[in-house]
């Protein structure tokens, strides 16, 4: 586990148009002008499958629902925040077809799961009053130290790779296939219009990037990443800011989210999302296993075992989704 970072715009970094009149100087000026929302295009779960499989990233398809590979051999449901019913059956035939460790989906109440949460804003007329002083204050100086550009996915990988490498590297996930699957996003995003990257410069220089999904009337905030050494200008506060008022009060969107919640911890990342506004809404979690996994688990030395391994500082991102997933699994884990 990497040390916390000592402020929530460093937190930030590990993830339009401002016209509010209190803001301060505009030197947060957006260039790239959003279009009317009614020309705008968003994916179903096909599409965002599509995009994954795109990416290079493993997707499968059940007769309820698509997938995708959010940790090695676990799939997560698409899209992630969207309640999914899953009859027993079509769990245990996925699993065994494409030879799963098992499966992570938000599911509806009477189907049993986990408590969990989903970060949203939902706030309609979403603007910098709603947010606490303090949140204020950062965004007004990252809208006045930063300004706001969307760009192409081949125009960010020109500029960003240092930014994906450190902020990886923050939380000790850095691995050449990570890097490698964000290059092939960067081309699949440029084939899909309802895929938006903004970017936050300081003074000329590239400081920060945010990904965009639009799925359905929702807009994900896909993800997320700063260069080290600008986070003092608050890059992701302003363009968090700008992005959130952009969709919520000029599209229209009936919903931002950051997703839903991860079985690693990432409480100040959490954190800072909240004092932007955001908030936990509540949602049921499920996680199935395999059914071989399922009894090995159910050993409490082999489930503490794993558990501890993971959670040690510095464990490989592997062994720490694992155990996450097997902590978060506590009181709503299925079989197969």
């Amino acid at each position: 586990m990497t040390p916390s970072p000592p402020n929530d715009e460093q937190a930030a970094g590990s993830v339009a148009r401002h016209d509010d009149p209190d803001a301060g100087p505009r030197s947060g000026r957006t260039t790239g002008e959003s279009a009317p929302a009614a020309n705008r295009s968003s994916l179903d779960a096909a599409g965002l499958a599509a995009f994954y499989e795109r990416s290079g990233v493993r997707v499968a398809k059940s007769q309820s629902a698509w997938w995708y590979e959010a940790a090695p051999r676990f799939l997560l449901a698409l899209p992630s925040h969207r309640a999914l019913s899953l009859p027993a059956g079509e769990a245990a035939e996925l699993i065994r077809r494409e030879r799963l460790a098992g499966l992570r989906y938000i599911c509806a109440e009477s189907d049993g799961g986990r408590a969990s949460f989903q970060i949203v804003c939902d706030t309609a007329d979403y603007n910098l009053e709603k947010l606490s002083a303090n949140a204020r204050s950062k965004i007004r100086r990252g809208l006045s130290r930063n300004e706001i550009r969307r760009v192409s996915g081949s125009e960010l990988a020109a500029v960003a790779e240092g930014a994906f490498v450190e902020t990886m590297q923050r939380q000790n996930r850095e691995s050449p296939a990570a890097l490698a699957t964000w290059r092939r996003m960067l081309v699949a995003a440029d084939q899909e219009p309802a895929i938006e990257i903004w970017t936050a410069w300081h003074e000329g220089e590239f400081a920060c990037y945010l990904i965009a999904v639009m799925i359905d009337d929702v807009c994900e905030f896909f993800q997320a990443r700063s260069v080290n050494h600008m986070l003092k200008h608050y890059p992701n506060n302003a363009l968090i800011y700008t992005l959130t008022e952009e969709m919520l009060v000029r599209r229209g969107l009936r919903e931002v989210t950051f997703g839903i919640e991860s079985p690693e911890p990432v409480e100040e990342l959490d954190a800072f999302k909240l004092q932007m506004g955001f908030r936990k809404k509540p949602v049921r979690q499920r996680v199935i296993f395999h059914g071989a996994l399922r009894a090995a688990f159910a050993i409490a030395p082999i489930r503490r075992l794993l558990i501890s391994a993971g959670s040690r500082p510095g464990a490989d991102v592997r062994l720490r989704k694992a155990a996450g997933i097997l902590k978060f699994a506590d009181g709503g884990e299925g079989d197969s």
